[in-house]
């Protein structure tokens, strides 16, 4: 049997939203609970040897469930409709929410098209632009702070972490450059908001803030300080590199020690 105009289509939906295609990739609220999970595989070999490989990766599992569907129309038929219900989704997820697993959250982003037309649920990924603690929000609403020109405070404990740098930013064994930036983990999360109006805005709107890049426009704060926490002054902007870890950076002009045991 020969097919004819052979049409393939992925679609996908979500409860409280209709079906949308892949491009361009909609804005989607997921909520649920993140949990690590871990895949394990065997792999033998004809001489009886075995390896076996673990993987964890973040994902989370929805408070309601969420449908996948797949469409595809051969010629004049009546297109052919598949759906799956997954009962978690995998996350692609900056490491600015880690502190969050294990909680109810609520995810900010969209799915990632997979790479093949024919893909397992397991496949499809959804990228988290913003998580918010869900509690944490009811009881403490985020403060709102803005972008440069306006000055911020902000509290928190600083702390370092290496990445591997240019020229291809992606492993230090072969060759890229070690970079090792300043974090500040904050109190409490915040939102950022543009400053004043602008045509083309630099800076991009973000909430649920956790984690900002700081760098110190003088001397760093001693390292014994960092874990007992510091208050920083500074313009905020928007990460547009890819020496820029975190969404949001701050220019810190001034600095001083506190003791977050007892601002809290």
């Amino acid at each position: 049997m020969m097919w004819l105009n052979i049409l393939f289509l992925t679609v996908f939906s979500c409860t409280a939203t209709p079906l949308l295609g892949w491009d361009p990739p909609p804005h989607i609220i997921l909520k649920g609970v993140l949990k690590t999970a871990i895949q394990k595989s065997t792999l033998k070999h004809p001489d009886g040897t075995e390896e076996h490989h673990e993987e964890k990766s973040t994902i989370l599992v929805p408070e309601e469930p969420i449908t996948f569907s797949r469409s595809i129309t051969i010629g004049s038929k009546p297109p052919l409709v598949q759906k799956e219900t997954a009962e978690f989704v995998h996350l692609f997820m900056c490491e600015e929410f880690s502190s969050l697993l294990g909680k109810e959250v609520e995810l900010h982003g969209h799915f990632v098209e997979p790479s093949t037309r024919f893909y397992f649920i397991s496949d499809i990924q959804f990228d988290v632009d913003a998580a918010i603690d869900i509690k944490q929000q009811k009881e403490h609403p985020a403060p709102t702070v803005f972008y440069e020109p306006r000055l911020t405070e902000l509290k928190g404990t600083l702390y370092q972490k290496t990445y591997p740098g240019p020229p291809e930013y992606y492993s230090i064994e072969q060759g890229d450059i070690p970079e090792s930036p300043l974090f500040l983990k904050l109190t409490e999360p915040v939102n950022v908001l543009l400053a004043e109006p602008e045509e083309e805005p630099f800076n991009q709107p973000e909430i649920g803030v956790r984690e900002i890049q700081i760098v110190f426009s003088k001397d760093d704060p001693p390292e014994a300080l960092w874990s007992k926490g510091v208050s920083v002054k500074g313009s905020l902007f928007s990460a547009h590199t890819g020496h820029h870890r975190r969404r949001v950076l701050m220019m810190a002009d001034s600095w001083e020690s506190i003791d977050l045991k007892t601002t809290q």
